[in-house]
């Protein structure tokens, strides 16, 4: 069993069919977006967050084939989907958005793409300050 494979089943096993059907990554992450998509229309939290974990892991792949699958699939249209993009300050951290950003940019116009820019950072400002009110 592939690395990919056996890690979604480790990580999402309320995917295990999809996961067990799919050939390839990219097939995989084109499935597991709509998911994902889902799992926000019904607040799984626990869910949303296993999936950006399991994103982060095939990002970090030594694959090109599994990064070139989360990129395209999956990383691509998260600022395209309004829940999801004003959610990703509480999901990526400044340096791993930066990481991130051209992929994220991949889909958008220039103008789209300095939008999603001062969003997530209008939103970052938001959610640690939110978190440091929490602490206090």
């Amino acid at each position: 069993m592939s690395a990919w494979r056996r890690e979604a089943l480790k990580r999402l096993p309320e995917c295990k069919r999809t996961i067990e059907e799919v050939d390839n990554p990219m097939a995989l992450w084109t499935e597991l977006l709509g998911k994902c998509e889902e799992a926000y229309t019904t607040s799984k939290e626990d869910m949303i967050r296993r999936f950006y974990e399991f994103a982060w892991w095939c990002w970090k792949s030594q694959s090109d084939d599994v990064r070139t699958a989360v990129a395209c699939a999956f990383y691509e249209h998260l600022p395209r989907n309004p829940k999801m993009r004003r959610d990703l300050p509480r999901r990526f951290g400044r340096e791993t958005f930066e990481e991130l950003r051209e992929v994220f940019c991949y889909l958008l116009s220039l103008q789209e793409a300095a939008e999603f820019d001062r969003e997530y950072l209008e939103a970052e400002r938001e959610f640690v300050r939110r978190t440091w009110r929490r602490a206090d």
